[in-house]
């Protein structure tokens, strides 16, 4: 079925970081879009988020999706490489690593590639669900039964992350992929998001059929009335027939 994808990508720094490490990519006539949470020591999570970004923005997608992948996937292995054996000797040896959550399409096919815990979020037929599984501690807590889930907000280690690029000399991406379908709306974002608004917030405005810019903004918003503790940014996509 042939669709189309109208999108819309917000950041803020938030209330309590002096300097905004996330990245975002928005291209829908590439069919990519991205977030990267950047991590390290003063500025290096800003390299590290803005090489992933650049290196998918500049991708050209032509061909059929698997391959679209592969192509994303490589360059994530090539930004890991540069961070990992490169950019660490003209940084002082200091970490620098980022998050990444990846959205392909193809028609009315898509994929999503990840590493950290930056999610993915699917709303459609009133439900919001969660795509992406984060890669970290308190999950693997919770898959061992050590946690509750509604543990996991408070947990003192909730910000320790198992998965990044930048931070492991083999990159370790986990992959979905699921058919899209007219009124779906599709949500990347950093848990500069998800770990500051309820699941019942984030789909409250996502069930409004407003426009990708507004929704985005909206987010943003209601992220910035709360506490703000970390920056914050969001892609929303909106899939449409036509």
């Amino acid at each position: 079925m042939p669709l189309a994808f109208r999108s819309a990508c917000a950041t803020h720094t938030g209330h309590v970081r002096a300097l905004n490490e996330d990245a975002v990519c928005d291209n829908p006539a590439q069919g990519i879009w991205c977030v990267a949470d950047g991590m390290g020591g003063h500025e290096a999570g800003e390299v590290a988020s803005a090489m992933v970004v650049a290196a998918l923005a500049h991708l050209q997608l032509h061909d059929d999706l698997p391959a679209r992948i592969d192509r994303v996937a490589t360059a994530l292995q090539q930004v890991n490489i540069r961070l990992t054996r490169e950019m660490t000797i003209t940084h002082d040896d200091q970490v620098m690593g980022s998050t990444v959550v990846v959205l392909i399409v193809d028609g009315d096919e898509c994929a999503c590639l990840w590493a950290g815990d930056s999610r993915l979020y699917l709303y459609r037929d009133q439900c919001l669900y969660q795509m992406s599984r984060d890669h970290s501690l308190v999950e693997e807590m919770i898959e061992q039964g050590m946690l509750a889930p509604d543990e996991a907000s408070t947990h003192p280690q909730r910000h320790v992350i198992t998965r990044a690029v930048g931070v492991d000399e083999e990159l370790q991406l986990e992959q979905i992929s699921f058919q899209l379908q007219p009124q779906d709306v599709l949500l990347l974002c950093s848990d500069g998001l998800h770990g500051e608004l309820h699941p019942d917030t984030i789909m409250a405005i996502l069930a409004r059929d407003m426009d990708s810019q507004v929704m985005a903004q909206e987010l943003i918003q209601q992220t910035l009335a709360g506490a703000a503790r970390d920056n914050v940014t969001v892609s929303v996509i909106t899939v449409q027939a036509t």
